[in-house]
């Protein structure tokens, strides 16, 4: 799909342009009806097309370092908070009521919302809690350590919702450039098809305008 995109850029921009700035060409394409003004038409379409393929380049580059970010700080939180539930399991082995209020029960979530979910309870709940925390430090584990937990873990929410963000300006950028690259591919699609008629006996001026002649 980019490469086509790409071509088409690319290609309508010269047609355009050599059809517009030429005057051998314009008298041509002028008997045909592609007046200076219908021709400053397709070059705005153009103009349009490129400008926002470029945005969507931009935005598309800025999602994948947002999901690169995002991902390299759940991996960070989960090196560490893997092992404070590891010895909270330990600590409350015994005590239904921590094993509910700190989520420590079952699987870790595979989603990355449902990670987060897991993680913010586990360390709001735990950090909240005295008694809890003094369980905890029996086995090593202090406010400082979890703290410094819970604050990658917050760091990781932060870069989804930063992700969530760029995912949304990417769909909609790719969304108006693919409705201008329409709306360039009808009007180029017509204007070459009436350029061949117009030039078919000067095939110098089909190449100038990238249109190869068939054979």
């Amino acid at each position: 799909m980019n490469k086509f995109i790409d071509e088409l850029i690319s290609k309508s921009g010269v047609a355009i342009s050599n059809g517009k700035d030429q005057p051998p060409l314009a008298k041509l394409l002028l008997e045909y009806g592609y007046t200076p003004e219908r021709l400053a038409t397709g070059e705005g379409l153009w103009s349009k097309a490129s400008s926002l393929n470029i945005a969507q380049h931009k935005e598309n580059g800025e999602q994948l370092a947002a999901t690169k970010a995002l991902n390299r700080s759940i991996d960070a939180a989960h090196a560490v908070y893997m092992p404070h539930l590891k010895v909270a399991r330990v600590a409350f082995r015994d005590d239904v009521t921590y094993w509910t209020q700190l989520a420590l029960k079952g699987k870790r979530k595979k989603s990355q919302s449902g990670w987060l979910g897991q993680t913010k309870v586990f360390y709001t709940n735990l950090l909240a809690d005295e008694v809890a925390l003094e369980k905890m430090a029996v086995f090593g584990q202090t406010r400082e350590k979890l703290e410094a937990g819970h604050q990658l873990v917050l760091v990781a929410e932060e870069n989804l919702a930063i992700r969530k963000k760029e995912m949304g300006e990417a769909q909609d950028a790719t969304k108006a450039r693919d409705k201008a690259i329409d709306e360039l591919q009808d009007w180029y699609s017509d204007y070459i098809e009436i350029a061949r008629l117009a030039l078919a006996e000067q095939p110098q001026y089909l190449e100038m305008m990238g249109i190869i002649s068939p054979s």
